[in-house]
């Protein structure tokens, strides 16, 4: 259902896609597409939370994989770099599902597990005080969809100044590696 999603959007709003006209698209049934979802906006907030969830992905163990502390630094902001290049290539769709009132917790959720597996990591490398890292972990990823959202809505297409602003709405601790101007 994923492609066929994707082809009606190349001609079409979110908001202008049916149920039907999808499963038309994919070549499955309706009943198969509300057994797992319940709206166009349902099943595109999972899909699209998804796309930035594979992009987030950082392939390191939760020692670093070997891996200095300024190396694993450049691999997450890469990846936030993946994330923001992906918003602005379909901005009108980010926008459409920032909209609705169930896509920011689709997407802070997918977030909050991500930054989970970030903590651990930065606290295997000592630089995590003693912390609740489950809640740090639902602050930032909340923080993050909606630093997205803020994307999403924008003109400015210049990533790397986006990418600049963020160190300094982190928390101290968190390490300044790979950043646009990091030291």
């Amino acid at each position: 259902m994923e492609s066929g999603l994707w082809e009606l959007l190349r001609d079409h709003e979110l908001s202008d896609i049916s149920v039907a006209a999808l499963c038309r698209r994919a070549g499955v049934h309706r009943t198969t597409f509300y057994g797992h979802h319940r709206s166009i906006f349902d099943f595109a907030a999972s899909f699209y939370a998804g796309a930035v969830d594979k992009l987030g992905a950082v392939d390191v163990d939760l020692d670093g994989d070997g891996l200095s502390r300024e190396e694993v630094g450049i691999l997450y902001v890469d990846a936030v770099r993946h994330i923001l290049r992906h918003i602005r290539s379909e901005q009108r769709v980010y926008r459409a599902l920032f909209s609705t009132g169930s896509f920011p917790g689709v997407l802070a959720d997918g977030l909050r597990c991500r930054f989970r597996l970030a903590l651990d990591v930065w606290d295997a490398h000592g630089l995590v005080p003693g912390l609740d890292l489950d809640t740090v972990a639902a602050f930032l990823g909340g923080a993050y969809a909606s630093w997205f959202e803020q994307w999403a809505a924008g003109e400015d297409d210049d990533v790397e100044a986006q990418l600049a602003s963020l160190p300094h709405l982190l928390p101290p601790w968190w390490p300044r590696d790979g950043f646009p101007g990091a030291a």
